[in-house]
């Protein structure tokens, strides 16, 4: 599947990338390829799982390759932990700002 263009913003600072989808399951799992060139790729994984009336989000990410591979401790996980601390709440805004109707398909 093709890549797309990616801006990824920390602060003042951004970065130009692309994000290629490498498996989905409709409602159920997203896979994701993210690479940028000062870091080399990341391997992202979401997985849907009903919680009650709620939907519980697992995110998943890892570097695969790169700088950004060779530099893989748990302090770099600790800032994993942060950034999707600040992006799940994100997502979860965009999906509750949907028509029911978008949502159900």
């Amino acid at each position: 599947m093709p890549g797309c263009a990616t801006p990824v913003r920390l602060g003042p600072w951004s970065a130009e990338g692309t994000t290629t989808v490498r498996h989905q399951e409709p409602v159920r799992e997203l896979e994701l390829e993210a690479a940028f060139k000062a870091f080399g790729p990341a391997r992202i994984f979401l997985r849907l799982r009903p919680w009650g009336k709620e939907t519980l989000v697992v995110c998943d990410e890892h570097p695969l390759r790169g700088l950004d591979g060779s530099l893989h401790n748990p302090l770099s996980d600790a800032v994993l932990q942060l950034r999707h601390r600040g992006m799940l709440p994100r997502l979860a805004r965009l999906v509750e700002q949907q028509p029911q109707e978008v949502l159900r398909a």
